[in-house]
């Protein structure tokens, strides 16, 4: 990503937690900003971060032997001596407050602060982030559709990609939000290209390490908070914090000219509600000023914006959405409650940003999927097969209620039935993997589980957690155990009649699996299309493997 250079001194300017090494700064330009000291070149700013593992201030030698013109950290000079490390003479170091909040600062300097030139619109929550983001992205597209803009001037980032003003780009493997410097990276590009708008899916972990502490947000929206990450936020009241410093970060910056700030808010989501709420009134009696608040939900007569006459059908979902500026009909092709939420929770941010009522319609209209959200897989086979992103009790529920109305009898009468593929991740939230087996057990009527990222946990251990909540609901004859991913696609292919549902859950859009510390390439529209493709008529269900 380009950017200009500019002088240390313009760079310690924006820190806005300066301890010490902002006075008399010698005349350093600076070309790049980077926590990583293997991508250091000359005239870099290097920013040493204390991690979970490892502790930046101990790469300082390697970034300045790589070239680094300038350090930003948080130990001091007698704590590095410490350490064993001794800055040459003249060697410019900065002392900080927060070494995290440090980078996304710089970063932003360096790219000219480019947010405070869009109006950033952030999307968090647990499930329903990415295709939220991919409706906004929509709806603002056929906004500012134009002879010179046939894309629309709105730039987007999910944790599937980049895309600015209709062009892709890819942000690597199992990212949430982006790092500090590719986030304003991403968003100088948004600026430079023309965008008005730049939509940013802002993860916990994203917004709990300030990978974003310099965006300047001008909207927060949320779609829910259920169980999800506990593993590293430690608690529910945590992960909730940490979804909250979106809606506390429209107090930070100043108001631009002609934007008004805005938190939306899911009325119908207790998970989320309360606790958004009550970090808006803290916000508004800090900074003596509050924000606009606009509320969506599925409750008529609850919340500002809503949705009547809902009609779900295998191909697409219409109802009637009704606004404080009025009422009109919406036609999507996505399927399920969750995502005439997802709907909601766009139109109300689109509307409330000034768009006409018609083109939130078209724009909803047009968006025809996210990659591995709901994604049907058709090889002509005489049942529907999906691959969806669901990985967390909650998202898995919805998903298996979504699918189970679109299960057909087979042709003999007997009745069709729902079969779930899905693992749970290694070095993750332990809790959910019984709580995901209970809720596959309960609504599905066969379950695969299988592996998906262990890492370096065992991969049996993961899987007889999530047997043992599969059996509180159902019996062997419902489950089986695969532990080779693309063999328990495979299975699940084979048993399925006419009618059936055969739903891949939990990797979605991701095209690598982590086995030990290795990322292996990985695809489950292409483990579902092999599978499909397979000549093999269905056949029994195997026997369990691995039974604890």
């Amino acid at each position: 990503m380009d950017c200009q250079i500019i002088t240390l001194a313009e760079i310690v300017a924006a820190l806005s937690g300066l301890q010490s090494g902002g006075n008399e700064l010698p005349d350093v330009q600076i070309g790049d900003v980077t926590a990583d000291s293997r991508r250091v070149a000359p005239g870099a700013l290097f920013v040493a971060i204390r991690g979970d593992q490892h502790d930046g201030h101990a790469y300082l030698p390697a970034a300045i032997q790589a070239g680094a013109a300038a350090a930003v950290g948080t130990a001091t000079t007698d704590e590095l001596v410490v350490q064993g490390i001794v800055l040459p003479p003249g060697f410019p170091y900065v002392l900080v407050a927060d070494a995290r909040t440090a980078l996304a600062e710089a970063s932003a300097a360096l790219h000219g602060f480019p947010s405070r030139a869009l109006t950033v619109i952030g999307v968090t929550g647990t499930d329903g982030k990415t295709t939220t983001c991919a409706l906004l992205e929509s709806i603002l597209a056929e906004a500012t559709r134009s002879v010179s803009a046939p894309h629309g001037r709105v730039g987007v980032i999910t944790t599937v990609a980049a895309r600015i003003a209709g062009v892709e780009q890819d942000t690597g493997l199992h990212v949430t939000t982006p790092d500090a410097p590719e986030v304003q990276g991403y968003l100088a590009q948004m600026r430079d290209a023309g965008c008005v708008y730049a939509v940013v899916e802002s993860t916990s972990h994203g917004l709990a390490q300030k990978r974003t502490a310099a965006v300047d947000y001008d909207v927060a929206a949320v779609t829910n908070i259920t169980h999800e990450h506990l593993d590293y936020h430690g608690s529910r009241e945590a992960y909730v914090q940490a979804k909250a410093l979106l809606f506390r970060s429209l107090f930070a910056p100043a108001q631009k000219a002609g934007v008004r700030k805005l938190a939306v808010l899911n009325a119908d989501d207790t998970g989320s509600f309360g606790a958004l709420q009550e970090a808006l009134r803290e916000e508004t009696a800090r900074h003596n000023r509050g924000v606009d608040v606009l509320t969506y939900g599925l409750e008529l007569g609850v919340a500002d914006v809503t949705a009547s006459d809902v009609v779900y059908a295998p191909q697409r979902t219409t109802f009637r959405l009704r606004w404080p500026g009025g009422e009109f009909d919406v036609e999507t092709a996505l399927i399920g409650e969750f995502n005439v939420s997802n709907i909601l929770c766009a139109a109300s941010v689109a509307l409330q940003l000034g768009i006409e009522p018609d083109v939130v319609r078209r724009g909803v209209a047009q968006m025809r999927g996210v990659t591995g959200r709901m994604e049907r897989i058709d090889c002509g086979q005489p049942f529907l097969a999906i691959v969806d992103f669901a990985h967390s009790p909650v998202s898995l529920e919805r998903a298996l209620q979504t699918l189970r109305p679109l299960v057909r009898p087979n042709p003999d009468g007997t009745p069709g039935r729902l079969i779930a593929v899905f693992g749970c991740a290694g070095l993750r939230d332990r809790a959910k993997r019984d709580l995901m087996g209970q809720v596959s057990g309960r609504l599905a009527d066969f379950t695969v589980i299988t592996a998906e990222d262990p890492r370096t946990e065992d991969l049996d251990e993961i899987n007889r957690a999530i047997e043992a909540g599969v059996r509180e609901h159902a019996g062997a004859d419902a489950y089986c155990i695969v532990p080779d991913r693309a063999e328990a696609i495979r299975t699940a292919v084979r048993q399925a009649h006419p009618g059936d549902v055969v739903a891949a859950f939990g990797k979605g859009h991701e095209r690598s699996m982590c086995f030990g510390t290795v990322e292996q390439p990985w695809s489950d529209q292409a483990a579902m299309i092999a599978a499909l493709d397979a000549p093999a008529a269905p056949e029994e269900q195997p026997a369990n493997e691995a039974r604890g």
